[in-house]
């Protein structure tokens, strides 16, 4: 366990072995501006970015930062796919010809591709730019063999999202759901005012991972959720079962149509009043264009199910970037731009399209921005973190697997022992990591 902190919050995070085996996936045309190329590069500062910004708030925060390194004298080739085949494809992106760099994450996966020799190493990077970044960053960014391969960039936690004039209108307290019965009686009353009390939207098949993640920390434990992600403990388990019946009687209280969704659609419900709250995470600002409503927006945890567990733990994952396999024929441009990246000059333009985010870099000065105060103080009041299931888990495991298993327990919550079964056996069948 290590601290990580940010600007005036301190934040731990577990480091997660690595060393799966990724299944095998076809590229097709994928990819088709990748940084094969990397070699023909013309004398300069040109790179390519392979980046998973595809939301457009997202792809707001990349032309800004791109526009900021064009300045400073880089000629940034950005190639920006779509989000979750980003995601479900990256294996094998990265065996193909890759980026110079590419979008990705601290944490387990991260680890995973340093392992395989697809990542190159940025010890040398870190020693420019350490003074960035607190030592706990620096270990999230760390493989197996004790050097670095990523640069963070930003972080944030998950929570229960929500309108402050939606609950004030309903008569919620959102300082009064603490307990599981507190969280299910206010979506009761919001139930009976009109409301969809829970907006819910899984078409990638990733975001319902989160409220797994949460129902099985406060149901069974920081322990149990580790060591289940982990394979040290078995989907067959009876505690599995116990957390997938407490997420079912969330089932009541969502929209229908969850899996028609993106999560970007089911977070205009709560934008727009249709909804009084969403489990996601606080990127959900993104999509708040509007000042006043942006003023709206606030958090709460995630309540408490086993009074055990209390509220102990969050889900907060850190993004950032990697050199790909590719970059060793273009290493001193591409470790220039990551450079750059860990730099304030990268911070401070992500800032001036996105007020709520918070950054790796300590250089950053405190926000007095209220949502990103209330993020602040959730994860410092968390006595455990986790990075978030599909980072947390092994790759082959992840997106393939537990993403499509917990879209069949939405239709089909009554299959919950066969479905978990289910995700025991394939977990056996995986490769030896």
């Amino acid at each position: 366990m290590t601290e990580i902190t940010s600007g005036d919050v301190s934040r731990r995070t577990l480091l997660k072995g690595a060393g799966a085996v990724a299944g095998a996936a076809t590229m097709g045309g994928l990819f088709s501006a990748g940084a094969g190329a990397a070699s023909a590069f013309a004398a300069g500062k040109t790179v390519s970015v392979g980046s998973n910004q595809s939301d457009p708030a997202a792809r707001k925060e990349d032309v800004a930062w791109v526009a900021a390194a064009t300045k400073a004298g880089f000629d940034v080739k950005l190639n920006t796919v779509d989000h979750n085949t980003f995601q479900n494809q990256i294996n094998s992106y990265l065996q193909g010809t890759p980026d110079d760099i590419f979008t990705w994450f601290a944490g387990y996966r991260m680890q995973f591709f340093a392992q395989k020799g697809l990542a190159v190493d940025v010890s040398d990077v870190w020693t420019k730019v350490s003074k960035n970044f607190t030592t706990g960053f620096k270990t999230a960014s760390t493989g197996l063999d004790g050097k670095q391969y990523f640069v963070p960039s930003t972080w944030y936690p998950w929570a229960v999202m929500y309108r402050k004039s939606v609950f004030k209108a309903a008569g919620v307290d959102p300082a009064a759901i603490v307990t599981w019965a507190d969280f299910i009686n206010a979506c009761k009353i919001f139930k009976s005012k009109g409301l969809t009390p829970i907006a819910l939207g899984d078409k990638g098949g990733w975001e319902a991972m989160g409220t797994f993640d949460f129902v099985n920390l406060r149901t069974n434990g920081y322990k149990f959720h580790t060591d289940l992600l982990g394979g040290r403990a078995s989907w067959k388990d009876a505690r599995v079962q116990k957390t997938f019946k407490n997420w079912e009687s969330m089932f009541p209280y969502q929209n229908a149509n969850t899996l028609d969704l993106e999560w970007s659609d089911a977070a205009q419900l709560v934008l727009q009043k249709k909804a009084a709250m969403q489990v996601m995470g606080a990127f959900h600002a993104s999509i708040y264009t509007d000042p006043a409503d942006l003023a709206d927006l606030a958090l709460f945890p995630f309540p408490e199910i086993n009074r055990a567990n209390r509220r102990d733990a969050v889900e907060a994952p850190i993004d950032g970037y990697m050199l790909s396999k590719a970059a060793s024929k273009n290493s001193a441009n591409a470790k220039a731009l990551a450079a750059w990246l860990a730099s304030s000059d990268y911070s401070n333009a992500i800032a001036s399209v996105s007020p709520t985010s918070l950054f790796a870099n300590v250089n950053m000065p405190a926000s007095d921005n209220p949502f990103v105060r209330q993020q602040v103080a959730l994860v410092k009041a968390s006595k455990y973190v986790t990075q978030f299931l599909d980072r947390d888990t092994r790759p082959d495991f992840a997106g393939p697997i537990v993403g499509p298993a917990l879209q069949n327990f939405l239709k089909n919550p009554g299959d919950k022992v066969k479905i978990a079964a289910n995700l025991q056996n394939q977990w056996d069948a995986l490769p030896p990591a």
